[in-house]
């Protein structure tokens, strides 16, 4: 018996350990910092930025030199020959050829590096969004309480006055229907904050939940919609890959036509010639592409077209990006607008409706109607500030993932 009660208390111990220790609170720019670093995506695309980067080497491989051995006039044996040779043979490509292939590559290790800048910035726009959505459901949970309280002392005093005979039952009904809301509501909340808890949680790659340090705000940001666009067009690393994508075909082009150019080869070597051992001789030859109609002229056409292509994929990214741009620009705008309206009048009068509504009706000056009235609408009132916040926080990340860059 003794055995039992001490493993059950062992693995009480260790479940409330591993409960302590399963959150962690933390600041927006800790969690983007080890999102970063536990990505398994971006590592593989650093992986391949040094993979690009090692193809490259590859750009200028010269073909091993060959050497050779050669008799003529062959009598009897080897030894008895009239003449011999005993050289290095190399060949090379026209020398401009391995500088363009060097350059397309360049391109590509650009391209690679772009990839993954927009690796980075996807996953810090995704794990900036569900952190402050985190905070809204967290700052919803703490009204929707506030709430629940609020119909407790409601239902308490409905309850108190149909006792009385100052009310009807239907009072006390309402009041318990509205608690049961809540109730329901703060589950609901409660269940939306452990499926964020573990978005983040995935995002980070981690094994623990977070509880953000910060509490659900804003800060107000001017953007002219031009400056936006420019910053866009200039930084956004999906339209940065496609130009370095065009720029590489445009590249490729031009060492398709290099490869045009006659390939070269050197033969330097000993000679004997009548038992004189004493003469040494040069060779320079020229590998001219007779046919070059063939794989040559398939390879310019081949790589004006992926030029074509990719010169379509950016004008039309481009003008995606555009529009993108614009339909953020007036989601700023409009959640602005109403965030200020919200704060700079709507929660203040919501504050003082609800506050007198509760004096009078604990008076019997309203009845529970108008009471229910003030409490819906006030509960109204501030979760759609909230949600207006979030939604104003929500377009400048939006912006901020469009143009690569932080706004303040």
């Amino acid at each position: 018996m003794k055995v039992i009660k001490l493993v059950f208390i062992t693995a009480c111990l260790l479940f409330f350990e591993k409960e302590a220790v399963s959150q962690s609170k933390m600041k927006l720019e800790d969690v983007i910092k080890i999102s970063i670093e536990n990505n398994q995506s971006i590592k593989s695309s650093t992986y391949n930025i040094e993979k690009e980067k090692a193809i490259n080497l590859k750009s200028f491989n010269i073909p091993k030199p060959e050497l050779f051995i050669e008799y003529e006039g062959v009598q009897g044996s080897l030894s008895n020959a009239d003449s011999r040779k005993i050289g290095i043979t190399q060949m090379i490509e026209f020398p401009s050829n391995y500088f363009l292939r060097s350059d397309v590559q360049e391109s590509q290790i650009k391209v690679a590096e772009e990839e993954l800048n927009s690796s980075v910035n996807s996953l810090r726009t995704n794990v900036k969004l569900n952190y402050y959505n985190l905070l809204l459901l967290n700052e919803l949970l703490i009204i929707s309480k506030d709430n629940y309280k609020i119909y407790e002392e409601f239902l308490f005093t409905a309850e108190k006055k149909y006792e009385a005979g100052e009310s009807s039952n239907l009072e006390v009904l309402g009041a318990r229907v509205n608690k049961i809301k809540f109730e329901n509501e703060i589950k609901n909340l409660e269940s939306k904050i452990k499926s964020s808890q573990s978005e983040i949680r995935t995002l980070m790659n981690v094994d623990y939940d977070i509880t953000p340090v910060e509490e659900i705000s804003y800060t107000e940001v001017r953007l002219n919609k031009t400056e936006l666009l420019t910053k866009a067009i200039n930084n956004n690393p999906e339209l940065k890959m496609l130009n370095f994508q065009k720029e590489k075909s445009s590249n490729k082009i031009s060492l398709s036509k290099g490869e045009l150019l006659p390939d070269i080869s050197f033969k330097y070597f000993r000679q004997k010639i009548s038992g004189d051992n004493n003469f040494w001789g040069m060779e320079v030859g020229l590998g001219v592409p007779l046919w070059f109609w063939w794989e040559q002229s398939g390879n310019i056409k081949e790589s004006n077209y992926e030029f074509k292509i990719a010169s379509s994929e950016e004008i039309s990214f481009r003008k995606s990006l555009e529009n993108e741009i614009n339909k953020t620009f007036e989601e700023y705008e409009n959640s602005l607008r109403q965030m200020k309206f919200f704060n700079e009048q709507a929660m203040k009068e919501a504050d003082e409706i609800l506050r007198q509504s509760k004096k009078s009706y604990d008076e019997g000056v309203i009845g529970y109607v108008e009471y229910l009235n003030a409490l819906n609408l006030t509960y109204d009132t501030k979760t759609q500030y909230l949600n207006s916040i979030y939604n104003y926080n929500q377009s400048i990340i939006n912006m901020e993932k469009l143009t690569a860059g932080e706004l303040k």
